[in-house]
Order: C-alpha cells, then sequence, then structure tokens
C-alpha cells in the first residue's frame, strides 16, 4: 500500500451522505483509499478520481471527496468551511488524500484519549 505499513485504508462507497455519488460520480467500494500516516505522496485516490474525468472535473471531485470525508466525521460545514475545502482540493488529490486522513485519523482516535506532547508540534494519543 501506498504511503508504508502503518497505512489504514479506508473502503469508499455510496453513503446518504457522501456528495460524491449524489454529483453522479460514484468510487468503487472495492477500491480503498488510504488514511495514513504517509511517508510518499499518495496516489490512490487522484487514480479514482481522475478515472473518465480531466482538469476541473478531478478537482470538482475531489472538493466532494473532502467535504464527503469531513461529513463522514460529523464535521458541521458552514460556507468558509466549504470554501477552504475547495482550496484544499485545488491544490491537488494528494493534498486532499493527506488532509482527509488527518480527519479520519483523528475521527477514529478514542473518546477522551490523553495527548502527549512528544517534541514541538508533534502530539500522540494514548
Amino acid at each position: 500500500m501506498l504511503g508504508g505499513p502503518d497505512d489504514r485504508a479506508v473502503s469508499v462507497g455510496p453513503s446518504s451522505v457522501d456528495p460524491v455519488h449524489r454529483e453522479g460520480f460514484a468510487m468503487s467500494s472495492r477500491q480503498p483509499v488510504s488514511s495514513g500516516p504517509f511517508e510518499v505522496e499518495p496516489f490512490d485516490l487522484g487514480r479514482l478520481l481522475a478515472a473518465g474525468a480531466a482538469g476541473d472535473e478531478v478537482v470538482r471531485r475531489s472538493e466532494r471527496w473532502l467535504v464527503g470525508v469531513l461529513d463522514d466525521a460529523d464535521v458541521e460545514l458552514g460556507a468558509a468551511d466549504r470554501e477552504v475545502a475547495a482550496l484544499v482540493a485545488g491544490e491537488g488529490w494528494s493534498v486532499a488524500q493527506v488532509v482527509g486522513g488527518w480527519v479520519r485519523r483523528a475521527a477514529g482516535a478514542p473518546p477522551g484519549g490523553v495527548r502527549e506532547l512528544v517534541a514541538p508540534g508533534v502530539t500522540r494519543v494514548r
């Protein structure tokens, strides 16, 4: 799997709240999109998003995917949040995948976990 041996793969499939699928674009639930942590630039989301699309459509798909990840994590989004998601997606699907991986990993963290400062800017959840 891309990104290193500790990657967590998350299958992506249709859901009632996933804007990627409401817009007529469906990613196969058999093809996992890694949530990281990443040691190298991830390419799996890009391969899925680019299937049958090019240019601006890939950016729109990336934005819808990222908003879907945020929705799945129960993150309430305002208009400015959606604008920032569009900016992140505009930086490239690998950027969107890394940010989406952060959200997925944070959403999967145990509630009430203890965060320990390991180094400046680096925390560990126990």
